[in-house]
């Protein structure tokens, strides 16, 4: 077969969809020989893949606006450069498949339904217009990977698609095979680590508050949100809740430090390190970190949505996200008990053998096998 997939996010690597598109490219080189991939980028990338994989850059057309320039090339020069080049199937890694139907069978990756779900993401007319094409488009797909069974359901709500056409097939860690650098932070002290976005549902605002109201005066143990820095959460560090002698205000035991974007390898060490993990999101389609931290032994504190419940079945501390006194009792729960946080660590490892891109990458390849006759 000659599969093309639209590898956009490429060249945004440190992105969820980047990680993503990273890996399982990578994942498929390993478990497939024989059929020819074209990946579709609007620049060149420095990848290293086997023959049977090839890069094509499609530039994007000079429009003065970057979303037209984005939205023509995803919608209209990639589809039709795959039809010119006659390929046997089409993926796109993300909703971004024309909405007329393509004369290959088209095959889209669909992660969560937060765009239609959340109104947050449809504030801008653009982006409403954006995403209620993607929503027409994914109905036109022969079939539709997902990455939960929360997400699953969530889709088929949503786009009424039949089960049939649709295939869960779990994200992973990411490849790591090199060295594991320290990132330049000056850590002196144990650490609680964020990893995740900053959008309004990562509810990262409340894990603040919570950190320096029930963590930061108690127990000498750092709060680290990776790429925090300039996100304008540093205003929500305050002295609110620190406590006082007479007229002294005391200095906290522990402090909120905020990370640049980190390398791969500067990210694969905190996590190695890390005393736990803490995710409070409020909404996810998956929520690769948990994985990440399962996947080398850190106990984990999450908010008690289903999903979170699904990826680590079970296996971390579990708090309402709505407010931050439980979340600031669940790091209680977990940093006083020394017995829980070995408990966790164990199930967790056990828990992340089932996500791995070399199973996940077959899946994939089952997924394109169903259009070979």
């Amino acid at each position: 077969m000659r599969i093309g997939i639209q590898a956009r996010f490429l060249i945004h690597p440190y992105t969820g969809i980047g990680q993503y598109t990273r890996n399982l490219l990578r994942g498929l080189a390993k478990v497939d020989k024989t059929n020819e991939y074209f990946l579709f980028t609007p620049e060149h990338v420095d990848l290293k893949l086997p023959e049977n994989f090839q890069q094509i850059r499609v530039a994007e057309k000079d429009y003065a606006s970057g979303s037209y320039r984005k939205y023509h090339w995803e919608h209209k020069q990639v589809p039709a450069e795959m039809e010119k080049m006659e390929l046997d199937i089409a993926h796109f890694l993300y909703p971004a498949n024309p909405v007329k139907k393509m004369k290959m069978p088209t095959v889209v990756t669909v992660h969560d339904v937060i765009p239609w779900k959340l109104k947050h993401y449809r504030r801008k007319f653009r982006s409403k217009v954006y995403h209620w094409n993607a929503k027409r488009a994914i109905k036109r797909a022969d079939h539709i990977i997902t990455v939960s069974n929360f997400s699953a359901e969530e889709i088929k709500d949503s786009i009424k698609v039949k089960d049939k056409n649709i295939s869960v097939i779990y994200e992973a860690a990411p490849h790591n095979d090199g060295p594991n650098d320290y990132p330049k932070l000056g850590l002196r002290r144990k650490y609680l680590l964020y990893v995740g976005g900053f959008d309004e549902r990562k509810n990262v605002a409340k894990l603040i508050l919570a950190y320096q109201k029930h963590v930061g005066n108690i127990y000498p143990i750092d709060l680290i949100l990776v790429g925090g820095e300039g996100k304008g959460y540093e205003e929500l560090i305050t002295d609110r809740y620190l406590e006082k002698v007479g007229n002294i205000t005391v200095k906290p035991k522990g402090e909120v430090i905020f990370t640049e974007t980190l390398s791969q390898s500067e990210l694969a060490r905190l996590y190695k390190e890390a005393h736990a993990f803490v995710n409070v999101s409020e909404y996810e389609g998956f929520n690769l970190p948990l994985v990440e931290a399962m996947d080398v032994g850190v106990p984990i504190v999450t908010s008690d949505i289903p999903v979170h419940r699904e990826v680590t079945d079970n296996s971390a501390v579990f708090v309402d996200p709505h407010h931050i006194d439980t979340i600031g009792l669940g790091l209680h729960k977990l940093l006083n008990d020394p017995e829980l946080m070995k408990e966790l660590s164990r199930a967790g490892k056990e828990r992340s053998k089932f996500f791995d891109w070399k199973l996940s990458a077959e899946e994939v390849l089952d997924v394109y096998n169903l259009f070979t006759n």
